[in-house]
């Protein structure tokens, strides 16, 4: 097998699953009349949520769509990938709530709500008239939520901002992982310019290479190194979770047998570090949400529910 062709990100989620921690991303099918869902379940290890929007789309015989490319035409040279953080502001510890609830309280599978088209252009227009990007306004939103439902109080907490690599990156294959990430501090009281500014700063900053380097680290030490590492890292920094917007398709879900207006999520396991899993993404103009928290929140469905309620009304868009 070629360098390339090895996913060295996978390791990592290859590495917590020995831990114990599941690697599985639930790709949910959802028909807004009936409300059936259908899920198909893949391994993180095996892909990232673009590949994995592809592969759930072929097991279900669904037209393949064009994969989304990164918005860098080309890497940057090696200097630019190592620049400063261009934030001072250090986050702190999430001062999560303490739930008590039996296994059978908790949410198996991730909560999905999602806007109309109607809504969805709304929320776009929005964005457009603060002069922000739609990811500002729903990373505020999320924040905002998490912190009234999960927290004890507001507190700057630390985000990871996945960011798709395909297109300057070398594929082995195209639906491997092939994202990296920076990690940013949000506080309720930030404002969405703020937010939309910082934001810019880390993508042009190229904080996402340096951690596509450093993640990828297994081509030196092989799983076992990863493995000892990912030991260590799992009892270090804590953060809220991986935000993870998977940007805007279109689908054509009638090839596959499903209805054309068929509800399309994601959503990732969380970690101990990263309990807050979520998924967003625009299909066909609308906006799907999905939310799933780690069972070390200990949190129950009930709870996760009213986060994600809250999620949606924080975005300001009404019927």
């Amino acid at each position: 097998m070629s360098a390339s062709a090895t996913d060295y990100i996978g390791m990592w989620y290859r590495a917590r699953a020995r831990l114990g921690i599941d690697d599985r991303i639930e790709f949910i099918f959802i028909n807004p009349d009936s409300g059936k869902r259908h899920t198909v379940a893949l391994r993180h290890r095996d892909h990232d949520g673009v590949g994995g929007i592809a592969e759930s789309l072929k097991r279900m015989g669904v037209r393949q769509p064009p994969m989304p490319l990164s918005r860098q035409t080309r890497a940057p040279s090696f200097w630019r990938r190592w620049q400063a953080r261009p934030e001072q502001r250090q986050p702190q510890s999430p001062p999560w709530r303490i739930f008590t609830t039996t296994v059978d309280e908790q949410a198996d599978e991730p909560l999905v709500q999602w806007l109309t088209p109607l809504q969805t252009r709304a929320l776009r227009q929005r964005a457009k008239a603060q002069q922000v990007s739609l990811n500002s306004l729903l990373l505020k939103a999320l924040h905002l939520a998490v912190a009234d439902t999960l927290m004890t109080h507001a507190s700057p907490i630390s985000w990871c901002f996945p960011v798709n690599m395909r297109g300057v990156v070398p594929m082995g294959r195209p639906d491997m992982n092939l994202s990296s990430a920076f990690y940013m501090t949000v506080d309720s009281d930030d404002s969405l310019t703020h937010l939309d500014h910082t934001i810019r700063s880390y993508l042009k900053a190229n904080i996402h290479w340096r951690y596509w380097h450093l993640a990828r680290i297994g081509r030196l030490v092989g799983q076992r190194g990863v493995d000892w590492l990912c030991g260590r890292l799992l009892n270090g920094a804590q953060h809220g979770g991986s935000f993870s917007n998977l940007g805007e398709w279109q689908i054509d879900f009638v090839s596959g047998g499903l209805a054309p207006d068929t509800v399309f999520a994601c959503c990732g396991p969380g970690s101990p570090t990263h309990p807050v899993a979520n998924g967003m993404m625009i299909v066909n103009g609308s906006l799907s949400l999905a939310l799933k928290l780690h069972p070390s929140l200990g949190a129950s469905e009930a709870v996760v529910q009213e986060c994600l309620q809250r999620w949606v009304d924080e975005l300001g868009v009404t019927a």
